[in-house]
């Protein structure tokens, strides 16, 4: 009997600890080749440190074995703000000591100042532009939709929009159906300077009772195609008037723009960001065209904490990076080592 009480008020401790979302504030010193590298370590570092704390907290034990494993397995944090407090450099190296809120499961996009939300998005995403499209099956555009959800990003901190209007019905259909065609992705980037597309697609339905309009909604990376967010949002209205549609849209819009907005703020919000780096032939001559040897060399740069080979063809090697900062932080690293950098945008660098 006594084992089973200790087994009840365990079980209700850990749904009790899974269902509650930590915070803390952590004063970190971080290292870097510049002021921002060295914030972004800080950062990280504070965030290991909060969640490192977290799960020693969460970490029981029942005849040796550990029983919730998989929520330290779901651990992830955020950086919901930051302060910084000190600041000193010698010989190259900046040293900057931060205070930050750092955040464990759930960000509280809710609780979070304009200004906290638009320093994350400038600190760790330098300011995406993020463009809205809408169509449906015939190719027609819904502002109403575009509008809703533009208003909740720039809530969420994002204030470059860029307009995707004059966008041809080819290029829609396109990406109607797929996030992988690189061709497209290139046109988006040379024509419109896009980093981030959200892309909906509006499908409306009437009856004698009501009206149902569903959003599937994508909010992808235009330089890697890394899907951000996706998900569908089904809005009805039971009012019997002209406007029933309209009303099935609006109340699925409003809903598809606090997911996406949320979403797109979390990724902001995340130190770590995932970049992609071309390598030439040129470049990877310099390393005797071994592979190994320049990953090593780029996984021992600043920030840098892991790298991986994706592909190898015809001597020019494309690598994802996991770097702590955005790609115009991960250059000048490059640049300082010795690296020529050809062009950059928001996830890649050629070099």
């Amino acid at each position: 009997m006594r084992k089973n009480i200790l087994t009840m008020l365990l079980t209700a401790l850990i749904l009790t600890t899974a269902s509650i979302s930590y915070a803390g504030e952590i004063v970190m010193i971080g290292e870097g080749s510049t002021k921002e590298s060295a914030i972004h370590n800080a950062m990280r570092l504070a965030i290991e440190k909060e969640i490192g704390v977290i799960i020693d907290n969460r970490t029981f034990t029942e005849n040796h074995q550990l029983i919730e494993d998989d929520i330290i397995l779901k651990s992830s944090g955020f950086v919901e703000s930051y302060e910084v407090l000190k600041e000193t450099q010698l010989n190259g190296i900046f040293e900057v000591e931060i205070k930050a809120n750092v955040r464990s499961e759930e960000l509280r996009t809710h609780l979070m100042s304009i200004l906290q939300k638009r320093k994350i998005v400038d600190t760790n995403m330098g300011d995406p532009r993020i463009a809205v499209i809408t169509f449906d099956e015939i190719g027609n555009e819904y502002a109403e939709v575009e509008n809703e959800i533009i208003s909740g990003l720039q809530r969420q901190g994002f204030s470059r929009l860029i307009d995707l209007s004059q966008l041809d019905s080819t290029l829609k259909m396109r990406l109607r159906n797929s996030t992988e065609d690189s061709a497209l992705r290139n046109s988006l980037i040379n024509q419109f300077h896009v980093d981030y597309v959200v892309v909906v697609q509006v499908k409306t339905s009437q009856s004698r009772i009501k009206s149902t309009a569903t959003l599937a909604t994508r909010m992808f990376g235009v330089n890697t195609g890394e899907i951000i967010y996706a998900g569908s949002f089904i809005g009805n209205s039971r009012m019997f008037t002209n406007n029933t549609i309209e009303g099935a849209i609006q109340n699925a819009s409003k809903r598809a723009a606090q997911a996406i907005s949320t979403a797109a703020l979390k990724k902001a919000a995340q130190v770590e960001q995932h970049i992609t780096i071309i390598v030439t032939k040129n470049t990877l001559a310099k390393f005797g065209g071994n592979l190994q040897k320049l990953n090593e060399h780029i996984k021992n740069l600043y920030g840098v904490n892991n790298v991986f080979t994706r592909n190898l063809n015809n001597g020019v090697a494309e690598l994802d990076v996991n770097f702590d900062g955005t790609t115009y932080e991960l250059t000048l690293e490059l640049n300082r080592t010795g690296f020529t950098v050809i062009e950059m945008d928001s996830e890649y660098i050629k070099i």
